[in-house]
């Protein structure tokens, strides 16, 4: 074996060895308790509810599926909380999300999307407004 083929073996294994060490370092940096959300303003806690989700850990997915936030609400059973407009409401996780998506639902399955941060600003106009958040671990 000449000179530059024992290199690139070399780099060869080098790289195998980088993909198990990085592998091995993301599994034991998984989140692998599901994390629990607070919405919260200035002065008050807001009740939320846990809606559909996909949870991944330790190699094993699960999926459930809950009704959409406007059947949440006309089940009845929600009460609904009074924040003054434009104040500031935030989503606060037990561990960090890398991504967030804040909605406010329009009408039945139609929403828009607000925010991309954990914090957002209640509208200006009164009114009742669902609102909910999609994060990513």
């Amino acid at each position: 074996m000449n000179i530059k083929n024992a290199n690139r073996l070399f780099v060869i294994i080098g790289i195998i060895i980088l993909v198990i060490i990085g592998r091995f370092v993301l599994m034991n940096n998984e989140v692998v308790e599901m994390p629990t959300v607070q919405v919260v303003t200035q002065t008050a806690v807001i009740p939320s509810y846990e809606g559909s989700y996909c949870w991944h850990s330790n190699g094993e997915s699960t999926c459930v599926d809950k009704a959409a936030p406007h059947e949440i609400i006309e089940m009845g059973n929600e009460p609904f909380v009074k924040v003054a407009p434009g104040e500031t409401i935030e989503f606060q996780y037990s561990q960090s999300p890398t991504s967030v998506s804040i909605q406010q639902w329009v009408q039945d399955f139609d929403y828009e999307n607000i925010a991309t941060t954990v914090r957002f600003t209640a509208p200006s106009e009164k009114g009742t407004y669902i609102i909910s958040s999609l994060a990513r671990l």
